[in-house]
C-alpha cells in the first residue's frame, strides 16, 4: 500500500464563501455541513478515528492552525478507503467552505515534550445517596456554536496550546451488549421503584428514570462514539480557560444535561502519559477520569443497589441503600468471578422458565460507567466544529475609521438626503465615501441595536424615531411609535411629551400589556388582509384607502426584562417571539436594543428574525454573537456614533450615524 495512516489535513477557509450569499444563511449551511462530516466519515468506514485540532503557537504564522487527522487500525487500511477519503474531503460538501490540504509532516502532534498539563472534558457524573443512583448527564448540543468565541480566546494566549476533539466509533460489540443490558435493567428496576412509590414522587427518581429512558431510546440501537475533548498546554490556567469557553458555547443545560466537568492532569499525575500518547497516535484514551468511582459501590448489582422498600428511603431493614452503612472500601469483584455467582435472571426481567435461560446476567452499577465516555453524533456535533471565520471587513485596510466623514446632525442629514426618507425607509448612517445607507422596512422587518454605554446606541434610536416622524409629516399621516425604556424614560421623555403618537412605557408589566395589544392589532390587520385578498400593507392601503400604517416598537435595554417577575417575563418572551416571527407582513416592526447583548438577553429565536444589525462598540464575544466578526469590538470609543451595519448584503459596513441634539424635539417640522 502506497499511503499510510494517520492522515493529516490542514484546514483553511475558502475566501469564496463570502461571495453572493447572505451571511446568516451561509453560516447555517456551513454548520450543517460540519454536522454531516461526522456521519459521512463513519459511512466511509466504521473503524476510523478522526480528530479536529486547533494548534496555537504564538511564534508561528498564523498563530492558530486547524487540522483534521484521521487514523485507522493497520488491519483495516486499504487503498480504497484512502481514495474515498481524499475524494470526499476534496469534493464533498465540506470542500465548498474549507480547503483541506494534505500534510506529509504532522510531527507537531508527536513532539509534545512541551506539554505540561492536559485538561479533559467529561460528562457531568452524579451519584445520589442513599438511592444509589448513578447519573452520567447527557450533552445538550448548542447547534449554533461556530467556535469563534473559542478561537478568539485561544488567539489571546501567551503559550502553546492544542485543542483536540477526537471521535472513535464505539465498535466493541461485547462491551456494548453489557452496556445495553445494564441500561435496560436500570430502566426496569427504576420502573419498579417508581411503581412502588406512593404519595409525593421523589424528584431524584423522576430525573434518573427519565435520563435512563433517554439512554435506552438513543444509545441501545443507534451509532455511538467514544470521545476525547482535551486541551494540551504549557500553562494550567490556559488549558482550563480554553475548555471552559468551549463548554460554555458548545452545550446548554437542561434537566438531563449539566455543564461538563474539566479534569486537569499534570506530568506527575496518573493518566497524563496515556492521554499524551493517545494524542500522538490519533487515538482515544480513557486514562483521565473522575476519581470518585473507586469510592462508589459499582460492583453492586443494579437490582440490589436500587430497589423499592416499604416505608420509603429513610429507614431500611437491611441497610442496602445506605452508602454510609457499607464499608468505604468495597470489595472489588473480578468480572470473571462475578459471572460465576448465582444468578436470578428473573429478578428484573420476569419469572418465567424461559426467562431463566434467555435473560442476560444481572448487571452491576459499574456496567453503566462507559456512558460517561460515549455520545451520539447529535450530542457531540457542537464540539466537533471548525471555526467559521469571516474575511469581509478589515478596519485597518478596507474601510479605515479615519476616512469616515465628520458626524452630521440629523437636520444636516435631512437637508442633504431627506428625499431618501420615506414611509418605508430611513437612513442608518453615512459611509467613508459620503454615501448614505438606507434601510427599508418592507425588506427588513426587525432590527437589533447594541452598544456599550456612551457609544451612540440611544442617539441612533433617536435618529430613527426622528426620521420616522419626519416621513409621517411629509406624507401627512400619523403613525404610532411605542417605546419601552426601563430607565424611567429618561432618554425618550422629550419625544413622548412632544408627539401624541409616541407612547412610552417604563415598567415590564406595561410592556407585557403593550405586546398583547400589538398582537391583537397584528391579528386584526392579518384578518383584514386575508379578507381583502392582499399580501402586504401597501396593497391594503392602495386597495382600500385604509389607515393601517407602519408601527414601530423600540425596546431599549432589553436586559432589564430578565429582572421582571417570572410570569411577566414569560408573557413578554412569548409575544416578542410571536411578533418577531410573524408581524412583518402587517407592518409592525421591532427595534430590540441592549448594552449587554448576550444569548439570554437576545435569544436565538428572536435574533434569527432580525436581519438588520446596527452594532456600536461592544465586547468581542458580543460582536461575534451579532455579526460573526470581531469588527464591532475594534471600533473606537471616540468619536461616538460609529457603528458596524449589516443589512441584507453579506458584507459589513462601517457607518457614521447622525447626531440628534436634544433641541430638535422642541421644534416642529417645517
Amino acid at each position: 500500500m502506497t499511503h499510510k495512516f494517520p492522515l493529516c489535513f490542514e484546514i483553511t477557509v475558502r475566501l469564496s464563501i463570502q461571495e453572493n450569499s447572505r451571511q446568516s444563511e451561509l453560516r447555517k449551511e456551513i454548520l450543517q455541513s460540519q454536522q454531516q462530516l461526522i456521519r459521512s466519515l463513519i459511512r466511509l468506514s466504521s473503524k476510523l478515528t478522526f480528530s479536529i485540532r486547533y494548534f496555537y503557537d504564538p511564534n508561528q504564522t498564523p498563530k492558530i492552525k486547524t487540522y483534521l487527522l484521521i487514523n485507522q487500525p493497520d488491519e483495516f487500511q486499504t487503498e480504497e478507503i484512502y481514495d474515498q477519503l481524499f475524494s470526499f474531503l476534496k469534493k464533498g460538501k465540506i470542500s465548498d467552505f474549507f480547503t483541506l490540504t494534505p500534510q506529509s509532516d504532522f510531527s507537531q502532534f508527536q513532539r509534545l515534550d512541551w506539554v505540561n498539563f492536559i485538561g479533559e472534558v467529561l460528562k457531568y457524573e452524579e451519584f445520589i445517596e442513599p438511592q444509589n443512583y448513578y447519573l452520567p448527564h447527557l450533552f445538550k448540543a448548542n447547534e449554533a456554536n461556530d467556535m469563534l468565541a473559542v478561537y478568539d480566546v485561544i488567539n489571546r494566549l501567551d503559550n502553546r496550546v492544542i485543542l483536540e476533539i477526537t471521535l472513535q466509533n464505539y465498535q466493541n460489540s461485547h462491551e456494548k451488549q453489557i452496556l445495553v443490558n445494564a441500561i435496560n435493567q436500570m430502566v426496569a428496576q427504576l420502573d419498579k421503584v417508581n411503581a412502588s412509590t406512593t404519595g409525593n414522587k421523589d424528584n431524584f427518581l423522576s430525573v434518573t428514570w427519565e435520563l435512563y429512558q433517554k439512554y435506552q431510546q438513543f444509545y441501545c440501537n443507534g451509532d455511538l462514539f467514544q470521545y476525547s475533548i482535551k486541551a494540551l498546554a504549557e500553562n494550567r490556567g490556559e488549558a482550563s480557560l480554553v475548555l471552559n469557553t468551549l463548554i460554555e458555547h458548545a452545550t446548554e443545560e437542561t434537566t438531563h444535561s449539566k455543564q461538563c466537568k474539566i479534569f486537569i492532569a499534570s506530568k506527575d499525575k496518573p493518566g497524563f502519559s496515556g492521554s499524551l500518547q493517545a494524542t500522538e497516535n490519533v487515538d482515544i484514551s480513557t486514562a483521565i477520569e473522575w476519581e470518585g468511582w473507586p469510592k462508589i459501590f459499582g460492583q453492586l448489582l443494579i437490582r440490589e443497589a436500587i430497589k423499592p422498600k416499604k416505608g420509603g428511603w429513610a429507614k431500611l431493614s437491611d441497610g442496602s441503600l445506605n452508602l454510609s452503612a457499607i464499608s468505604s472500601t468495597p470489595k472489588v469483584l473480578n468480572p470473571a468471578q462475578s459471572q460465576n455467582q448465582p444468578r436470578e435472571h428473573d429478578a428484573v426481567l420476569g419469572g418465567s422458565p424461559l426467562a431463566k435461560f434467555s435473560s442476560p446476567p444481572p448487571s452491576r452499577i459499574i456496567d453503566l460507567k462507559p456512558l460517561h465516555r460515549l455520545a451520539t453524533s447529535q450530542e457531540i456535533s457542537s464540539f466537533f466544529r471548525i471555526a467559521v471565520l469571516r474575511a469581509t471587513l478589515d478596519l485597518s485596510f478596507e474601510q479605515p475609521i479615519n476616512k469616515l466623514p465628520d458626524q452630521l446632525t440629523i437636520e444636516e442629514m435631512i437637508g442633504k438626503y431627506g428625499n431618501l426618507i420615506t414611509e418605508d425607509t430611513y437612513i442608518v448612517g453615512i459611509d467613508q465615501h459620503g454615501n448614505p445607507y438606507v434601510s427599508d422596512f418592507s425588506k427588513i422587518p426587525h432590527r437589533i441595536v447594541a452598544g456599550t454605554t456612551g457609544t451612540g446606541k440611544t442617539n441612533f434610536l433617536n435618529s430613527m424615531i426622528y426620521q420616522f416622524l419626519y416621513a409621517s409629516f411629509k406624507a401627512n399621516i400619523e403613525r404610532q411609535i411605542y417605546i419601552a425604556d426601563f430607565k424611567a424614560g429618561i432618554d425618550f421623555y422629550r419625544i413622548a411629551r412632544r408627539y401624541s403618537n409616541v407612547n412610552l412605557v417604563t415598567k415590564a408589566e406595561d410592556l407585557a400589556t403593550l405586546l398583547v395589544n400589538l398582537w391583537q392589532e397584528y391579528e386584526r390587520r392579518l384578518a383584514r388582509m386575508i379578507e381583502e385578498d392582499v399580501e402586504s400593507l401597501k396593497e391594503l392601503r392602495e386597495k382600500c384607502h385604509s389607515q393601517e400604517h407602519r408601527i414601530i416598537l423600540v425596546i431599549d435595554e432589553a436586559a432589564s426584562i430578565l429582572n421582571a417577575e417570572r410570569k411577566i417575563r414569560e408573557e413578554i418572551s412569548k409575544y416578542l417571539q410571536e411578533l418577531a416571527a410573524k408581524s412583518r407582513v402587517t407592518g409592525i416592526h421591532i427595534f430590540y436594543c441592549s448594552q449587554r447583548p448576550t444569548p439570554d438577553v437576545i435569544p436565538r429565536i428572536i435574533s434569527d428574525n432580525m436581519d438588520e444589525r446596527v452594532i456600536f462598540k461592544v465586547f468581542p464575544a458580543a460582536s461575534q454573537l451579532l455579526l460573526d466578526d470581531d469588527a464591532a469590538s475594534e471600533l473606537p470609543v471616540e468619536p461616538k456614533g460609529r457603528a458596524i451595519y449589516r443589512g441584507l448584503e453579506p458584507d459589513l459596513k462601517l457607518v457614521a450615524t447622525p447626531y440628534v441634539p436634544k433641541s430638535v424635539w422642541n421644534n416642529p417640522f417645517s
